[in-house]
């Protein structure tokens, strides 16, 4: 456990960054997981005349973890937005396996994503389109988290890229539904568009019970039990089983 005063040492070492003299000042916001902590910075001298710009606006923040001492790089917030931010990556750790979670950080998301405001506008835009289909909670809750995310595949050198993008509504293109249509009723299992994959290019849709399948002009196929399976299956390339199976 990492108390005050030794998060403060950790912090001064932070603030010298290696440099010879004295440690820069620093302060603390402490929280339940740790220390917010960054630099203070010296009052500008007084000048004559109208005030000159800020040299630079915001202010590099780290946080000492209190269990570990790790020391981890934030954005420029306010300290407790960015507690409450870390607060959130770490109720997230072992969500997803390490080269998953290493390719949805690059495409963007973050634990607490929220895109309500352009999932909403998206809905409203393509109503005509989206006629029919009944968006559940749990589709609405993947749209919400990760809409708008490009998420890249790996190819077989094992690094993202080379294998089949997949698209996360709402997406800058338009959205196609005959698909889905037909396997509501085909299947008698009511889905909602989630999103499209280059393969084919195929559909990705969701059931009311967070079932993720992939709708490709080959066959239909199960891509995942819930959404956050299917995101791992479809950024690994994952072989799937065939919808008719009905081994979901």
């Amino acid at each position: 456990m990492i108390s005050r005063d030794e998060a403060l040492a950790i912090a001064r070492e932070w603030a010298r960054a290696g440099r010879p003299g004295p440690a820069p000042e620093v302060d603390l916001y402490e929280f339940d997981l740790g220390y917010v902590v960054w630099r203070v910075l010296p009052a500008a001298p007084p000048t004559e005349g109208p005030p000159a710009p800020p040299s630079a606006t915001g202010y590099p923040l780290v946080v000492v973890d209190r269990q570990t001492g790790e020391v981890s790089k934030w954005r420029s917030l306010p300290p407790s937005l960015v507690a409450e931010e870390y607060t959130q990556h770490r109720a997230a750790e072992g969500r997803f396996p390490p080269d998953v979670r290493h390719v949805l950080d690059k495409a963007g998301w973050y634990p607490g994503r929220d895109v309500t405001s352009a999932v909403n506008h998206w809905m409203v835009r393509f109503a005509d389109e989206l006629a029919g289909l009944e968006c559940s909670p749990v589709a609405r809750a993947a749209l919400v988290e990760f809409g708008g995310l490009q998420l890249p595949q790996f190819g077989g050198h094992g690094e993202p890229g080379g294998g089949y993008m997949s698209f996360i509504h709402p997406t800058v293109g338009g959205v196609v539904t005959d698909k889905a249509h037909a396997f509501s009723e085909d299947f008698e299992n009511p889905v909602f568009p989630l999103g499209n994959n280059e393969d084919g290019p195929s559909e990705l849709v969701a059931d009311a019970q967070g079932r993720v399948f992939m709708l490709h002009w080959a066959d239909d196929f199960f891509v995942g039990p819930d959404i956050d399976t299917a995101i791992v299956n479809l950024i690994r390339g994952t072989e799937m089983s065939e919808a008719s199976d009905r081994d979901w």
